[in-house]
């Protein structure tokens, strides 16, 4: 449908077009006191319209390799029309392959596969932040559409980008009523069926839940930078040598994986940006005084995953295993400051100042790379 448009400018296409909905955000917001930006409720439709827009734009594709993995699955699906293997539960990743298998089966086009799998990857992402928050719910969908990871989420890692989608929404049921908790656990299957790999954040939202201590959480996360620099390597081969996912085996040996874009080494940049929220968090709890169940939740989730990711940090490829986490980044970021009275004075111009500079990180993160 896009091919018309080479591949190597969607991103920058979609950069821009993002770069021009925060700058028009920030202008809307930073003039609101707190009551204005979370009591008004605003019409989020055009966020609505831009997301179906972007599955359409994302799932039709060019099949390029400027799009990495894309050509790939477009050979495992081509590949799978002749083969006589058909995906059953036992297989890895079983349920994205299935679907594959559908497609593959039912001669649709491998486009029409991609559709698909944005809509599962962009929906529930969009479903979860009107959970979160409706009176600004678009505001939190941009945050996670101007997140560095989600693009590539959505042309490259798809299978990942849609379980951790599923997990994002799970969190937002996990707190409710009987029916919602079944809703939960229907959702963490579904993501554990795109991606194993999705148990960790799954885990540690339901440790959350269970034990919702904010001091235990910076604790904890504060002694995965000490067990990290005292260990060295040690812990990587530990997560290594359990083997519950060999996905997260790939993450830590770098197997699969080269000539993608790495570094071997203690990653200070990427403490330090896994850091902000953590930062934020002590803040808000410590300094400020508030908090939610469903900060705490997010909050808690965010940072024992982070917390395993700081502890095999050293490991080549570690930023696809940080995806666990980074995956609630902009949620976390963002969802205080559009639910609580963080900041005492100029409430709308801070929190519209985060929404761009969570961006701007994320234009650097392209041009550097």
């Amino acid at each position: 449908m896009f091919d018309f448009l080479e591949a190597r400018l969607y991103q920058p296409l979609f950069l821009f077009v993002i770069t021009v909905l925060t700058l028009i955000q920030y202008f809307n917001v930073r003039n609101m006191s707190f009551p204005q930006l979370a009591g008004y409720r605003r019409n989020g439709i055009w966020m609505i319209f831009f997301c179906v827009l972007l599955t359409f734009f994302m799932g039709f594709r060019p099949v390029s390799i400027y799009f990495m993995d894309t050509v790939n699955y477009a050979n495992i699906f081509e590949n799978m029309k002749e083969s006589p293997w058909k995906p059953s539960s036992s297989d890895d990743e079983w349920m994205f392959y299935s679907l594959m298998y559908l497609f593959a089966h039912n001669d649709l086009s491998v486009n029409s596969f991609f559709f698909v799998i944005e809509i599962l990857y962009i929906l529930p992402m969009l479903w979860a932040c009107r959970r979160f928050s409706q009176n600004n719910s678009a505001l939190l969908m941009l945050c996670c559409l101007g997140a560095f990871s989600f693009f590539t989420y959505g042309v490259n890692g798809i299978r990942n980008g849609v379980a951790l989608s599923m997990v994002m929404l799970a969190l937002t049921y996990i707190s409710g009523n009987k029916s919602s908790k079944i809703f939960c656990a229907v959702l963490c299957f579904i993501a554990i069926g795109f991606h194993k790999s999705s148990a960790l954040p799954i885990l540690a939202m339901i440790g959350t839940f269970i034990y919702r201590k904010p001091k235990f959480m910076f604790y904890f996360w504060g002694a995965s930078i000490i067990i990290s620099l005292a260990s060295g390597g040690a812990v990587s081969s530990l997560f290594e040598g359990l083997g519950f996912d060999d996905r997260l085996d790939d993450y830590i040996t770098g197997q699969g994986y080269s000539g993608q874009f790495s570094s071997v080494g203690f990653r200070w940049d990427f403490l330090l940006y896994s850091f902000m929220p953590v930062l934020l968090g002590w803040y808000i709890i410590f300094k400020r005084g508030f908090y939610n169940r469903n900060y705490l939740l997010l909050l808690g989730t965010y940072i024992y995953s982070n917390a395993f990711w700081v502890m095999v940090i050293r490991s080549e490829f570690s930023n696809r295993f940080a995806y666990l986490s980074w995956f609630l980044y902009p949620i976390v970021l963002l969802y205080p400051l559009l639910s609580m009275p963080v900041w005492k004075k100029r409430h709308g111009s801070k929190t519209g100042a985060v929404l761009v500079a969570h961006l701007a990180f994320t234009l650097v993160m392209f041009f550097i790379f």
